[in-house]
């Protein structure tokens, strides 16, 4: 086992991308009044957060072991620059973080935790090997969890889910959690056309992706309303920061948004920016979270 390794099959980089969406989910999620604010519970969601992501990485590599092995695949596991032992001994290290800070939290947070050990278990073991149409909105879903585990940290479990929580005067957390889960889901379908040798050409493939990405990237851009009481009028509130985000979005990923009704694009054209654009997640939550200080 080499250090080398371990930060690759744990590939820790991008573990800052999953702990900012949890973190900004309880932050925007404690708005508008920051009295509750608990930074212990914000270290819990952390970890929680950390443990799940560093859990799929490895079970991901140790699923995979046997197809990476005969394609040639040089991860960690068939470069033996780490054993299927010591990959072993990572995965349930991690997976005991994310329970104990899971346990230390309790609540809804908890029962959150649970399911999405459950979906990213869901995932690796199934669903990435099925249909597109499954695997695509289950790494949607994880994703979303994980979001959903600082929110109910923050707010506790909801006792009833109505209509008035899509609304525009409905909370922020909402809207970014809809959008975390339709960006995964554009960012997930080109990880798997390079990953299963396949172009995205197809009307299916194009209309989905063009669907993922206005309804993801339109709840970003959405105006906020906040009521007022008595005779007093409403106040809409623009979202500069988001705007500003997803303009930086192209930046940071040159033609992926694009790329499924332009050109047709081979597999490995998407590697570059496949991985800019989960990094650009960390500055869509940032945005979220000044645009709801803002509104407070």
């Amino acid at each position: 086992m080499t250090v080398r390794g371990v930060w690759r099959i744990l590939r820790l980089p991008l573990a800052v991308t999953t702990v900012a969406d949890v973190a900004a989910g309880y932050v925007v999620a404690s708005l508008p009044d920051l009295s509750m604010f608990d930074w212990r519970r914000l270290a819990l969601v952390a970890g929680i957060s950390a443990g799940l992501y560093l859990f799929g990485m490895v079970q991901n590599d140790l699923v995979d072991l046997r197809r990476d092995r005969l394609f040639g695949i040089p991860r960690p596991l068939v470069t033996g620059e780490i054993g299927i032992g010591a990959a072993v001994v990572l995965l349930v290290l991690a997976a005991a973080l994310a329970g104990a800070c899971g346990a230390a939290l309790r609540g809804g947070a908890l029962v959150l935790t649970i399911l999405t050990f459950a979906a990213i278990n869901l995932y690796n073991l199934g669903a990435k090997h099925g249909p597109a149409y499954v695997a695509i909105p289950m790494m949607g879903l994880c994703r979303l969890l994980n979001f959903g585990i600082g929110v109910l940290a923050a707010i506790g479990a909801p006792r009833e889910v109505h209509a008035d929580l899509f609304a525009l005067s409905g909370p922020l957390w909402v809207r970014q959690g809809l959008a975390l889960f339709f960006a995964t889901c554009v960012v997930t379908g080109y990880s798997m056309a390079a990953r299963r040798q396949s172009v995205v050409t197809t009307r299916v493939w194009q209309a989905a992706f063009v669907v993922a990405a206005v309804a993801g990237f339109g709840l970003i851009a959405l105006v906020t309303i906040l009521p007022r009481g008595g005779d007093e009028s409403a106040r809409l509130f623009v979202p500069v920061a988001r705007v500003l985000a997803f303009l930086l979005l192209p930046a940071l990923w040159p033609g992926g948004l694009w790329s499924a009704t332009g050109p047709e694009r081979k597999p490995e054209q998407y590697a570059p920016f496949i991985e800019r654009a989960l990094y650009w997640f960390v500055v869509m939550d940032a945005a979220f979270v000044l645009d709801g200080l803002l509104i407070r």
